[in-house]
């Protein structure tokens, strides 16, 4: 009886140690932020923990949640798609110390419209849009002239446009709201670029990319803007817009990967992309291919990280921004460039353990 308990104790005592070796026993990082970048995240996560047996948790609450909650230390990096601002910065400069930015990924916002009427892609230039979410008369239907001359043929419906924007503050608007003040001029002094732009009367709310996105869904007329992969999702139509090049392209991998090429090929110097080490903006820039409306999604974090648990966070970014880059495509991102997945892993590597 004695050797057969014995044996038992043995037993359950391996099945523990298998049980341990096979995940969940490393620690867990705690993350949020931008919906943009969440549907990646979720599948980093997965495959973080079955290779290295660290937990990711990632709340998805919009850019300026990651940014706000990582400035306070209740996660131990935020994710934006909008860097941080010179008052951002000096806030988190005061909590915790300087601030680096770690590029993720590459991704595209779709324009996404509910036009049953339509049977090819609706086509739009930067003004155009941008005058619909002024709410200006001149394009307040889809019959308008002016978008009617840009897609000859097409059978507009005499329809009220209904225009829907983000409510929270977001990095996906902020992507959307830069490349509309790079389009218009009226854009800008109206509205302006923003996390949380300053819509007018009759813009709908709607809350994270999915409350967009099911909305446009289920009202004929509508119009709005998601990232790419919750257009898919739902199987919006998405609008081809006109580049700076007179191409109307689509919000594709290839358009977003030409956009991240361009734009590194000269430094920033407007803000807040010069007050960073690693930013870029992707809107509206040159090549044939790009597509305009592109952005970049960051992991920010103080620069001292603590020794207990700052390697290991420095160590999933340095997996998610080289390894972790394979996955990118089946959810519709697109990788980093090379040279910039280079620069990632040298900056990583200064981060200081405290």
């Amino acid at each position: 009886m004695i050797l057969r308990g014995l044996a038992v104790s043995l037993a359950l005592a391996l099945v523990a140690l298998v049980i341990v070796g096979c995940g969940g026993s490393g620690p867990r990082i705690n993350a949020g932020g931008a919906t943009f970048v969440e549907p990646l995240m979720q599948k980093w996560s997965g495959e973080y923990d079955r290779a290295k047996h660290v937990q990711i948790d990632y709340v998805a609450k919009g850019s300026g949640y990651g940014i706000e909650q990582m400035t306070k230390k209740t996660i131990d990096f935020g994710c934006t798609d909008a860097p941080m601002k010179k008052e951002q910065l000096e806030a988190a400069r005061a909590a915790g110390g300087e601030v680096i930015h770690i590029p993720l990924v590459v991704g595209s916002v779709a324009v996404v419209y509910n036009v049953p009427e339509l049977s090819e892609p609706l086509k739009l230039t930067g003004e155009i849009l941008a005058d619909i979410y002024r709410k200006d008369p001149s394009v307040a239907k889809w019959n308008s002239p002016r978008i009617k001359e840009l897609n000859p043929g097409a059978d507009l419906p005499d329809k009220e446009i209904v225009v829907v924007a983000r409510a929270e503050s977001s990095g996906t608007s902020n992507i959307f709201s830069e490349y509309l003040s790079k389009s218009s001029a009226s854009f800008v002094s109206e509205i302006g670029a923003s996390t949380k732009p300053k819509w007018p009367k009759g813009v709908v709310a709607q809350e994270q990319n999915d409350g967009v996105a099911g909305f446009v869904k289920a009202n004929s007329g509508a119009i709005g803007y998601v990232e790419v992969l919750f257009a898919h999702r739902n199987n919006l139509s998405t609008a081809l817009l006109k580049n700076r090049a007179g191409n109307s392209v689509g919000p594709d991998a290839e358009g977003a990967v030409s956009a991240a090429n361009e734009a590194l090929k000269t430094k920033p110097t407007q803000e807040p992309y010069s007050l960073h080490e690693l930013t870029y903006s992707l809107t509206d820039t040159d090549g044939a291919k790009s597509y305009p409306i592109s952005g970049m999604s960051y992991a920010v974090l103080y620069a001292k990280q603590p020794k207990d648990k700052g390697q290991a966070i420095v160590e999933f970014l340095k997996w998610a921004t080289s390894e972790g880059q394979k996955f990118t495509k089946e959810l519709d991102y697109s990788p980093l460039p090379e040279e910039l997945q280079k620069k990632v892993q040298e900056r990583l590597g200064k981060v200081v353990f405290e």
